[in-house]
């Protein structure tokens, strides 16, 4: 007898690189406000506008994580957990679990700016986001049958297994659509932008 569920799996997760993160509500009287922070210029896509998050440790869950993460790079943690806002897998082979908190204005004395990491935060009213619609833009995605490791190239053995001739030589995919959220002089777009436009359905 096969013994399988029903619920939601993503297939080779293990394989991904697994983070998360927090959209951050700040409630400020009878306002509300996402707060994001800016990488600082150093890191991993330094100067990119985002939320507190990043890669998973062993041992712990996601929801962990992304308050862990919030911790050491803001300062913050007196954070009310509303949800999960769902799960984003994008081709660079990341994969990042949204969760949605809300903090409140008071919580934002504790703000520790972890500056290794972050270079400043700023907030945005919710209702910019439910009143202006993302900018659409696209971007193509190519795979190439080989890649670099230490200098030394890599090539995926398409001659060699004789796969049809189209993997002999990079390839490209449909299309995907990116979306971009222009405040101000700030730029917020890529799987934040995703995240807002998925977290402003339950605000």
């Amino acid at each position: 007898m096969i013994n399988i569920d029903f619920t939601e799996k993503i297939i080779g997760k293990e394989r991904y690189f697994n983070s998360a993160v927090i959209a951050l509500v700040v409630e400020k009287g009878k306002e509300r406000y996402f707060l994001f922070e800016i990488r600082a210029k150093e890191v991993r896509q330094g100067g990119d506008i985002s939320f507190p998050g990043g890669k998973i440790e062993k041992g712990e869950t996601s929801l962990e994580a992304a308050l862990r993460e919030c911790k050491e790079e803001i300062g913050l943690k007196e954070i009310k957990v509303e949800g999960k806002i769902g799960t984003l897998v994008i081709p660079s082979g990341i994969m990042v679990e949204a969760f949605l908190g809300v903090v409140k204005e008071e919580e934002l004395k504790n703000l520790n700016l972890n500056k290794s990491e972050v270079e400043e935060c700023f907030m945005v009213p919710v209702e910019f986001f439910k009143n202006n619609a993302p900018r659409v833009e696209k971007l193509e995605v190519e795979t190439k049958p080989y890649y670099y490791e230490n200098g030394v190239k890599y090539e995926f053995p398409a001659v060699e297994l004789n796969l049809p001739k189209m993997y002999h030589s990079p390839w490209k995919s449909s299309p995907r659509e990116v979306f971009l959220y222009v405040y101000e002089s700030r730029v917020i777009w890529g799987l934040t932008a995703e995240i807002i436009k998925e977290a402003v359905k339950y605000l």
